[in-house]
């Protein structure tokens, strides 16, 4: 006899996280636009070696790096002249008085672009979602993961046009979306627990706070009709949770 409610309880828990965690997707828009859409990797002169791009599917709007970043889709900008592109804030840094020129950021309203350069010889260029932030441990592991592989093909990245590397290199870039992958899932999986984690305190602090907006409007405003007074009670509780939700709670 109490099994079933029970059952019932946690379906109704679980299309509620759901329903939340849909929510929380689409108000960054990553159920378009992945946190990390794709990674090039470069040498200092523009030439593009590697291309590491996380898959569309079918019914998204977003597709492979050159195809995203392109708004007239009979003129898709090739990968090749992104990357020489960017090389030039390289060139203009050693042709001024910038120094050790570490990285570069680029924000847009869809789309986030940073530039690290490693080695002084080496461009990584991460295309992101605009609403993505990594954190310094996801960007040290991104970048580890990088300087491990240049390091251990030194040859292959190189000589990238010689034909033994071009077989590394195509191995590297299929392990490499698999990686890929990985980071969005991990980077998705957090950022909804850190949702929902977020939404359980705030619900809790709004359970508090709502009886004593109502007691305050109600008291203050008498003469103004419940209906009325209820849907502005309802507005001003969206908009606190609105605003408590731009902030760190944690």
């Amino acid at each position: 006899m109490i099994k079933e409610p029970f059952n019932n309880f946690e379906k109704n828990n679980s299309f509620t996280e759901k329903s939340i965690i849909k929510f929380a997707s689409n108000s960054k828009n990553f159920n378009e636009i992945p946190p990390i859409l794709g990674i090039i990797v470069a040498d200092q002169y523009g030439n593009t070696i590697l291309v590491l791009e996380y898959d569309s599917k079918e019914g998204c709007n977003y597709g492979p790096i050159k195809t995203y970043i392109t708004e007239d889709t009979k003129n898709f900008l090739e990968v090749d002249l992104i990357s020489m592109y960017f090389s030039s804030f390289k060139v203009f840094a050693t042709q001024t008085n910038i120094k050790n020129l570490s990285h570069l950021e680029i924000y847009g309203s869809n789309l986030k672009i940073q530039l690290y350069f490693l080695f002084d010889e080496y461009m990584i260029i991460l295309f992101l979602n605009s609403n993505t932030n990594l954190t310094s441990i996801d960007k040290s592991h991104i970048i580890g993961f990088f300087e491990e592989k240049l390091e251990k093909y030194h040859y292959e990245f190189k000589n990238f046009n010689a034909t033994s590397s071009k077989k590394i290199l195509k191995t590297l870039e299929r392990n490499g979306k698999k990686w890929l992958e990985k980071i969005n899932r991990t980077y998705l999986n957090t950022y909804e627990n850190s949702y929902l984690k977020k939404h359980e305190i705030i619900e809790k602090f709004m359970n508090k706070l709502s009886p004593i907006i109502q007691n305050d409007l109600f008291e203050y405003l008498e003469n103004i009709p419940e209906d009325t007074l209820n849907n502005l009670l309802k507005e001003i509780k969206n908009k606190i949770q609105d605003h408590l939700f731009e902030f760190n709670l944690t």
